[in-house]
């Protein structure tokens, strides 16, 4: 979840198949393949279905918007109703993460762009959310950009989860991962080991451009952005996991949460939770 702090400044197909062996000499068995939904987000509206079954999912966001969006899934309390979200949101953001429980999404996308994640969703209300703030200051959800998701009884079910190439921790308050990744198709298996809520938003530095450019920017924001968003996973409520499918390009990137510290009000980012890595 990319929240207001500091998101009004930072405005394929994934097919799991297996053989499973049931037995000497018996019929190898194909393993089931994980279900897909698609989220297409515009200027300022979800498409998406409104019900999915529980367990394993792949959701694939794709921007045809004008802006840069999200797609944070989050499962209501038991008994609570999208009024009574909406009625917190009214007093608040962190009376509203109150009431929910983050299953991550694809994180920040620019127009044109599409990611895809692999979730475990548990039977519940969900509501899809965009919390990215325009230049104007509000907040797209403000605008519309909530969408609520019925996720129904699990089914016979049979995916396996996605075998990750790398898995990174989301700590209080920082990143467990390694300096230096490899270019190229990958899966990403994202963990948050906490104590709070925590995300991981992913910016591409522009050609040339350092940590200090971006840090002047976020003080003083003149200009096109020294960096580009690359993706992500929304934030993931603590003891939670998920799967990032990457197509990273050689280059200097730098992982961030921005979900606000509830005892300080600051990003996390402002609390050291920021970390440069490097793609070749």
């Amino acid at each position: 979840m990319t929240l207001q702090r500091l998101t009004t400044l930072l405005p394929g197909a994934l097919v799991v198949l297996g053989l499973v062996l049931t037995g000497c000499g018996a019929t190898p068995a194909a393993v089931a393949t994980i279900p897909q939904i698609v989220i297409k987000a515009t200027d300022y509206a979800f498409d998406a279905p409104a019900s999915v079954n529980a367990g394993l999912i792949s959701v694939k966001l794709e921007n045809h918007g004008q802006e840069p969006h999200q797609a944070q899934l989050a499962r209501l309390q038991d008994g609570k109703t999208m009024a009574d979200l909406q009625a917190a949101f009214a007093q608040g953001e962190q009376a509203a993460i109150a009431l929910l429980e983050f299953a991550g999404g694809p994180s920040v996308l620019g127009p044109g762009k599409s990611q895809e994640v692999v979730l475990n969703l548990r039977e519940g209300n969900y509501v899809l959310l965009c919390f990215i703030a325009g230049a104007d200051g509000v907040s797209h959800l403000a605008k519309g950009m909530v969408k609520p998701l019925q996720v129904m009884a699990a089914g016979q079910g049979g995916a396996q989860a996605p075998k990750a190439d790398l898995s990174i921790a989301l700590k209080d308050f920082g990143f467990e991962m390694p300096a230096q990744v490899k270019a190229g198709r990958q899966t990403w298996e994202i963990k948050n080991q906490g104590p709070q809520l925590h995300e991981m938003v992913i910016i591409k530095l522009a050609p040339g451009k350092t940590m200090n450019d971006v840090g002047a920017f976020l003080q003083s924001p003149a200009g096109p952005p020294p960096f580009e968003f690359a993706g992500g996973m929304q934030a993931l409520t603590v003891g939670k996991s998920a799967w990032l499918m990457l197509d990273l390009q050689p280059g200097n990137y730098v992982a961030l949460c921005n979900v606000p510290d509830p005892a300080t009000g600051k990003a996390h980012a402002e609390l050291g939770m920021l970390m440069p890595f490097t793609v070749k």
